[in-house]
This record gives structure tokens, sequence and C-alpha cells, in this order.
């Protein structure tokens, strides 16, 4: 008795195990995905570099400053650092400099700390549309892997139906009221609907597998996942398109990201532009040598190390002005570059700008379209079911026979799948508006 316990135990425990499944949401599975997504983490390390490049402009004007020092040997005619005469000899020397320079007026440092400002705001603006776009293809696949789990449900459903009827059938033809021509029907039609479900499960399964790759969620498997089921977005005004548009222009990362892009270009055609002017800059250096004959006795009577750096100390400050005249016509062709690309980011910027408005509009049309197929199709559905109440009372009383009995069936089975698609591909219009106009998904 306690030997049947375990075992009974034990198979609830295994059939809990296989059946346990992980209910996600959309928004739980955006999350994961942004999360998990390597393309994320590299967009996140481009917005730090855009932020280690920017730098306050008065950085710029810190002096460079360097210290240099040389040791040498020459040998044979050489200069007498002492004399100043040339000799033959072997002299070690020791040359030591400090060198510092900063610039006064450049016009590009502060055009520079700019842009690379703006930049830095551009990387930012770039993770937000790659997420938004990240987030559009995770909902395609969302609404694929739902469509396909409500329609296994109802072929599900229908199968229990198809069960029952082969079942009394075959009873009916065992005992002679029925001739073996439906018995043949209805197998053939039980036949069609176990490879349906079968077609449908794997394609469940495939899709499936592509979200949880789509999100790089490897926690889970594609059996174990069901998705929780969307509805229409409720509190979405109506609104004409240009307005949509109006509030979509205002958080569209793609639009915001394109415009920085224009600002970012019109500064790289002022950097181009500052080369055509003077720059002016301070220099200082301060050197000194030490230097040693090596053969001539007692080292030739030269002062000591710290007395000739001392005596040999030099200083050397001064300003320079640099104008440029003529560069072969160079600074002229990275302008005009310069001001190609600010019109191309320009043209890039009205294309989003184009494609937010085309994409309101589709998805407009789309979720005004299958709401009013959706009361259609609820109607059809309707009396499409009541036509198979009907005829399975007459399929019951041999009124009917198996032929006639599927095609009703097979009416239902289609009104709906109708019905589905539409109340799906409604909520799927509704939730990409709500989305395209305020870059996040309906709570």
């Amino acid at each position: 008795m306690k030997r049947l316990y375990y075992i009974t135990l034990f198979l609830i425990i295994v059939v809990d195990a296989v059946y346990a499944q992980q209910v996600l949401t959309l928004q739980q599975c955006l999350e994961s995905g942004l999360k998990n997504a390597p393309e994320f983490q590299l967009r996140q390390l481009d917005i730090l570099s855009a932020e280690i490049t920017h730098r306050s402009p008065a950085l710029e004007y810190l002096p460079q400053v360097s210290l240099n020092g040389t040791h040498t040997y020459n040998i044979g005619s050489v200069i007498d650092p002492a004399t100043n005469n040339r000799v033959s000899s072997s002299i070690q020397s020791d040359n030591f400099s400090l060198n510092a320079s900063m610039p006064l007026l450049d016009f590009n440092i502060f055009t520079a700390a700019r842009r690379n400002k703006i930049a830095a705001l551009k990387a930012k603006a770039d993770k937000q549309a790659t997420e938004a776009e990240y987030a559009l293809t995770l909902l395609d696949n969302y609404i694929n892997v739902l469509y396909s789990q409500e329609l296994l449900k109802i072929q599900l459903g229908q199968f229990e139906n198809a069960k029952f009827n082969l079942n009394r059938i075959t009873k009916e033809v065992e005992l002679g009221s029925r001739p073996k021509s439906d018995l043949y029907d209805m197998q053939m039609s039980y036949s069609q609907e176990e490879s349906t479900i079968l077609q449908t499960q794997q394609l469940l399964y495939n899709q499936k597998l592509t979200l949880l790759q789509l999100m790089n969620d490897t926690a889970y498997k594609p059996e174990e996942v069901v998705l929780a089921g969307i509805s229409a977005v409720a509190g979405l005004e109506e609104a004409s398109v240009n307005q949509m548009l109006e509030k979509a222009l205002g958080v569209a990362p793609a639009v915001q990201a394109a415009t920085l892009n224009v600002e970012v270009a019109k500064k790289n055609v002022t950097l181009e532009r500052n080369n055509y002017l003077p720059l002016l800059s301070a220099f200082y250096s301060y050197s000194s040598f030490y230097y040693l004959p090596l053969n001539q006795p007692g080292n030739g009577g030269v002062a000591p190390f710290f007395t000739q750096l001392n005596d040999n100390k030099n200083h050397y400050i001064g300003l320079q002005l640099s104008v440029p005249i003529f560069n072969g016509l160079k600074t002229r062709q990275k302008v005009q570059l310069a001001k190609t690309e600010q019109q191309k980011s320009v043209v890039m910027l009205e294309q989003q700008k184009i494609k937010l408005r085309q994409a309101l509009e589709q998805e407009d049309a789309k979720k005004k379209q299958n709401t009013q197929l959706a009361q259609k199709f609820e109607e059809a559905r309707t009396f499409a079911e009541k036509s198979f109440t009907t005829t399975q009372s007459k399929f019951s009383s041999g009124l009917v026979d198996a032929i006639v009995f599927t095609t009703s069936k097979n009416q239902l089975l289609t009104a709906e799948y109708n019905l589905l698609k539409a109340n799906v591909s409604a909520a799927y219009a509704g939730i990409k508006l709500h989305f395209l106009q305020f870059n996040a998904f309906p709570q």
C-alpha cells in the first residue's frame, strides 16, 4: 500500500513537471530581451565611448608638457662644448629639456566640444531607437505565437467533438445502423484534423523557439512557455493620423536620433570651415646639458654634473601664429564634403518622419478594418455555430451523411479562425499604434 502511494506521488510530480508552464506577458518578454541581447550591451558601450570623447573645452586649453632626455657618445671629429671648436676626441653628453605648449586661439576647440556633446546625446538616442525597433520585432513574433496558441485551442476543442463522433459512428456501424461509408468519411476527417493539429503544434513550437532566441533567454524551453493574451488597447483616443503623428514625433527615438545627427553634421561643417581661420599658440622650453670628454686625463677638467646643468641652462619662450593661406584647396574640398553629409542627414531625418507617418497610417487602417471584420466574423461565427448544432442533431439522427456534417463543421472552424485572426490583428494594430505614439507598450 505504501509502495503504491509513493508510485502515485511520483507520477503526480512528473505530470506536474511536464505540464508546468511559465506564463509570459509581452512586457516581460521585452524586459528579458533588453537585458539579455548583446546588441544593447554594445549600444551602452557606444554611449560610454561618446561620453568619454566629450570633455569640457577648458581642458583643451591646458598646456601640453613633456620632459625629454638623451644620452649620447660622439667619437671622432666633434665639437668641444667648452671651446666650441672641432677637435678629435670622444665625448659623452647628456641633454635635458622641458617643453610646454598651449593654444591661445583655436576656434575648433569649442566647436568640437559642442559637436561631441551632441554626439553623446545621439548615442543615447541611437540606443533607444534600437530598443524601439527590437520591441516592434518582438511584438511581431509575440503576435505570431499568440495566434498559433489560440488557434491550437480551437482545433483541440473541435477535435474532442471529432473523437466523440468517430466513436459513436464506429459503434453504429458495428450495430449495422450506419453504412461503412460514413465511418470512412469520419475516419478521413479525424485523420485530417490530427494532421492539422500536429502541424499547428510544430509551428507553435518553432515560433516559440524563435521568440526565445530573439530574447536570448535560455531559462525556458519552448514547450514550457505560454504567452498571456492581449486585448484591444483601452483608453486610446480616436485621433487623426496628423494628431497621432504630432505625438509620435516628440518621442520617436529614430526621429530624435536623426535630428541629432543633423546637428552633428552642422558642427562638422563648422569644424572644416574653422580651418580657414588662424591659430595662435604659446610655447616654452627649458633645456640644459652635461658633457664629459672620455679620452683626456682627469676628464679634461670639466665642471661637475649639476654645475654644468646650471651653467648650460636655456629658456626659450614665444608665441606662434599660423595663418592658412593655401593648401591645394583641400580645406574647400573638406567643407564641401561636410556640407554634402549635412544634406544627407537632413534627407535621412525627413525619411524617418515619412516612415513614421506611413506606419501610423497603415496601422490605423488595419485597426479600423479588422475591427469591422471582427464584427462581421462574429455574426458569421454565430450563424455557423447554430448551423453546426442543427447539423449535429441531424447527423445523430441519421438525417444527413458524414460529408454534410464535415462540411458544416469546417464552416464553423473557418468562422472561428477568421474571427480569431481579425481580433488578434485589431489588437496588434492598437498596441503598435500605442507604441508609436508613446514609445512604450500599454500596461
